[in-house]
């Protein structure tokens, strides 16, 4: 078996055994319905909204943006639930030795325990796809802002829960590590309002293009746009957090 089959054969294993823990955890299905309810909330306020001209829509077709904002917000809370206890849980029980001698590397581990937890989200983000039919029956809605709204949460689901998986690899605390997670995406909600409070043009410059807000309610939401520097932005942060929580891995099996 070559190096990469070997890889794919090992996330893949890993992969299956967490996404099936989950659906035994009650954790799962917490969050799930916390997501379905709020969600829910956003969107019959928004439909009611359209039917009375309301909340500023006049004359406007029917959007998803009005459940999405919020609920990229509210993500902040809901994915660091979902990965506070991916690898704390483990290295407080002490499992962890067991799986660190096993046949398999660190990035595998992290990646596939990322991927497990973000195809837990999907189940839950595709159970919502029912709203953008409501929408199509109540009106004309833009087909590409629904799809790059989707496509962008979706993204910023993967990105935050690979800051959760980063927290939950650096403490053995599940609160701890909940915490963390949240804290980070907190600032990247409110990096560019810090921006505006220095007076240097570059960190001004670069604080706001930390801003999730900026990449996905201003571009991908809004606008119905996706380019290649908002792709870089979710990506580039998936990947440092789960670099750095391979790393953090690497250093917990050279202790054990």
């Amino acid at each position: 078996m070559s190096d990469v089959n070997r890889s794919l054969h090992t996330l893949w294993t890993i992969f299956k055994h967490e996404f099936s823990l989950y659906w035994i955890s009650p954790i799962a299905y917490l969050v799930g319905a916390a997501w379905l309810f709020l969600s829910g909330f956003f969107f019959s306020r928004s439909i009611g909204a359209f039917n009375q001209g309301g909340f500023g829509f006049g004359g406007l077709e029917p959007s998803m943006s009005y459940t999405l904002s919020p609920m990229a917000f509210l993500l902040m809370f809901l994915a660091p639930a979902l990965t506070m206890r991916l690898v704390s849980d483990e290295i407080r029980s002490g499992t962890h030795e067991l799986l660190l001698t096993a046949p398999v590397r660190d990035w595998e581990v992290i990646v596939g325990k990322w991927l497990a937890v973000w195809g837990v989200f999907s189940v839950f983000i595709l159970i919502t796809l029912l709203y953008p039919l409501v929408l199509v029956w109540r009106g004309s809605p833009n087909g590409a802002q629904i799809f790059t709204g989707y496509f962008g949460y979706w993204l910023w689901a993967g990105t935050i829960l690979a800051i959760g998986v980063l927290a939950s690899a650096v403490t053995q605390y599940q609160l701890i590590a909940f915490m963390i997670g949240e804290g980070v995406a907190l600032f990247l909600f409110l990096a560019d309002t810090a921006g505006s409070l220095v007076n240097n043009t570059l960190i001004s410059t670069v604080l706001t293009q930390l801003t999730v807000t900026q990449h996905y309610q201003n571009s991908m939401l809004d606008r119905g746009l996706v380019s290649a520097v908002d792709l870089a932005y979710f990506i580039g942060l998936s990947a440092i957090a789960l670099f750095l929580a391979t790393q953090t891995l690497n250093m917990r099996r050279w202790r054990a």
